[in-house]
């Protein structure tokens, strides 16, 4: 089980703010075996198909230069300009294979860990004691564990990738005895040949390894990355500390919360109040709902606007105080009320629903 430097036990998983400043850092689940993989397979692939192309343009430059030798004068500035001029075309024939493989090797460090930009890894990243005293800084990069698991594991990639070039190699080691009595265009193509195979062996193969790596260095980082109770204690205190944030955002959310109690106002039965300090709203559907729901609370101001929303939406009011202070403290805002106040509750509602009644006859009996 890891520890930390106190000897606790990290055995909680690392929070998000520890794994965002990790990446922020450049510490991050990588394997570089991934992307070495996927340069050395896909980027022989991509010579592969260019390759034949490439030859013959240089095949071309080469004829070229034997036909016209006897043109050339060779003066200080005229060397100048066929080498920058030779430079040039073997760019425009390299340079796009190299921008391919680049492309290939963005690719696949991209898949790991997604485009990031590590604006700290240079920063804080830097140790000090490093660079005033390096011997400590290499003692504990070549004597720490993390140095002995990557050495074994160079050493058995070494052991496996080298079996796999000897058995190519053996398998062609007699007609390669045979080459010297060939032309040297079977020659050049038993080479391109050989060393296709034993590339692609070679790629396929780190593939199975990469793909290893890649799921250990997962598990490694997700276990150096777990974190101590008391680290979680610590930034959670951190995360929640300062009490002027802790504060507006309880400002905000009891904001929120007033405009949404205050919106539901309208389907309100009834209004139950202290009569000044408490205010709760009441609604009750008998086909719909087992009890009635309190659909707004409040105490002084918001009590105060309660009440007068009440009275613009011709709500009845009723002053119960014992009831109102008793349905502020146990009931929250769109709970059913409890049964022990079912009672209470029931005789107020019967008589606003007896109100309701005699107002609906008696405008029927005006009308």
């Amino acid at each position: 089980m890891a520890e930390n430097k106190e000897g606790q036990e990290k055995t909680e998983p690392a929070s998000g703010k520890k794994l965002s400043e990790s990446r922020d850092k450049g510490q991050v689940s990588k394997s570089i075996d991934v992307t070495t993989s996927a340069a050395l397979l896909f980027g022989t692939l991509l010579v592969y198909f260019t390759g034949s192309g490439t030859i013959e343009s240089i095949k071309e430059l080469l004829q070229r230069i034997l036909i016209h030798s006897n043109e050339f004068v060779f003066t200080d500035l005229s060397i100048q300009a066929y080498t920058l001029g030779f430079i040039i075309y073997i760019s425009k024939l390299i340079l796009p294979v190299l921008m391919g493989i680049s492309v290939i090797i963005l690719i696949a460090e991209i898949s790991q860990v997604g485009l990031h930009f590590a604006t700290k890894k240079f920063t804080e990243g830097l140790n000090l004691a490093m660079i005033f005293n390096p011997f400590s800084g290499l003692k504990r990069m070549l004597f720490s564990s993390r140095s002995m698991v990557e050495l074994l594991k160079s050493l058995m990639k070494l052991f496996i990738l080298g079996f796999v070039v000897y058995t190519v190699l053996m398998k062609y080691s007699d007609e390669a005895i045979l080459l010297i009595e060939r032309p040297i265009n079977e020659i050049g193509a038993f080479i391109g040949k050989v060393s296709l195979e034993l590339i692609l062996k070679v790629g396929a193969l780190y593939i199975l390894i990469a793909a290893a790596d890649y799921f250990y260095q997962k598990y490694k980082f997700k276990s150096d990355m777990k974190m101590t109770k008391q680290e979680v204690k610590e930034e959670g205190k951190q995360s929640e500390g300062n009490p002027m944030i802790k504060s507006k955002i309880r400002s905000i959310m009891r904001g929120r919360l007033r405009k949404i109690m205050l919106s539901k106002m309208s389907q309100a039965d009834v209004v139950i109040t202290n009569p000044t300090h408490y205010a709760i709203a009441l609604k009750y559907q008998p086909k719909q709902d087992n009890a009635p729901i309190v659909i707004a609370k409040g105490v002084d101001f918001l009590a105060f606007r309660i009440r007068e929303l009440a009275k613009e939406f011709d709500i009845p009011i009723v002053e119960e105080p014992p009831l109102a202070r008793a349905l502020y403290y146990s009931v929250d805002v769109n709970e059913a009320i409890p049964e022990n106040l079912f009672k209470a509750v029931a005789q107020i509602l019967a008589y606003v629903f007896r109100l309701k009644k005699k107002d609906v006859l008696s405008n029927i009996n005006n009308n």
